[in-house]
């Protein structure tokens, strides 16, 4: 089965581990910057219940829930593996009219909203974006590394106009600082701030950026990031020690993935999780490399 069949498959916060049926322990691993991401889920004899059961999860809340992880997770080595913390985040506005909406006619919210260039679209968003990455690309003396998430307001302001957007970027390239992006984004408020890649950092702004749940969310990114790739073993991990961390994940279980990772120390408490039709337990767990 796939990774992401694991994962739904293990969805139980808490229960025994049943070792027998266990053929050993594969282990996924990311590293991205200084963080390293740690799956570990048995090689086991799936029967044909579970993989019923997991061909039934891949479309239900459950598959939306791994997904929604899977997806911070994701961004969160995008930002770990490319940039710095000399890079800027900002939040892009456009300048919306703060009159009252309802003491407007339509036709002139329309009027507003073409004179002062407000996106109908997300096309003109993008299009923004693309406009304001090529300045700032003029004005760096190498290459530019941007990471864009485009948010969609759930409702729009007034009926027969469209929803807000606003926009959320990390942006690095050498001699390009906050002043110059403000000053670069001509529709509305920039709001800018150095990148936090200290402790829990990035995976703060990752969860950040991925936050919306029910309106559009747009994401781009420049095509010279790296896109950190898994790495699959199936000796790094024995059975007895996968017991072990899923037996005292708090105590033992540390000082396990820390001496399997010399160099690293796990930042927050692992996850265990257990499943009604697969034996042992899936792990995961997040690192970070030592100061």
């Amino acid at each position: 089965m796939k990774l992401k069949d694991y994962e739904l498959l293990y969805d139980l916060p808490a229960g025994e581990y049943e070792g027998r049926g266990v053929d050993g322990v594969r282990t996924v691993t990311y590293r991205a910057g200084r963080s390293l991401e740690v799956m570990c889920h048995p090689i086991t004899r799936i029967g044909a219940e579970a993989k019923r059961e997991a061909k039934r999860r891949r479309t239900s809340p459950a598959a939306a829930k791994v997904n929604a992880r899977n997806r911070v997770r994701h961004h969160m080595r995008i930002i770990e593996a490319n940039f710095t913390e000399a890079a800027v985040v900002a939040t892009l506005t456009y300048a919306y009219p703060v009159e009252d909406y309802g003491l407007c006619s339509l036709g002139e919210l329309r009027d507003m909203y073409d004179a002062r260039r407000l996106p109908w679209e997300v096309e003109r968003v993008r299009m923004d974006m693309r406009n304001l990455m090529a300045k700032l690309k003029r004005r760096t003396d190498g290459p530019l590394k941007w990471d864009v998430t485009i948010e969609e307001g759930k409702e729009p302001p007034a009926p027969g106009l469209p929803p807000k957007y606003h926009v959320h970027a990390i942006v690095e390239g050498k001699g390009i600082d906050r002043a110059m992006v403000e000053q670069l984004w001509p529709h509305g408020r920039a709001h800018c701030d150095r990148l936090d890649l200290s402790g829990d950092g990035a995976m703060r702004l990752a969860r950040y950026l991925n936050k919306q749940k029910h309106a559009g969310r747009w994401w781009s990114h420049s095509r010279n990031l790296i896109i950190p790739q898994p790495t699959v073993s199936d000796r790094k991990v024995s059975r007895r020690r996968m017991m072990k961390i899923a037996a005292d994940v708090q105590i033992e279980g540390r000082a396990i993935l820390e001496k399997l990772y010399p160099g690293y120390r796990v930042v927050e408490l692992p996850e265990v999780r257990y499943s009604d039709f697969v034996a042992g337990c899936y792990i995961y767990a997040r690192m970070r490399r030592r100061d």
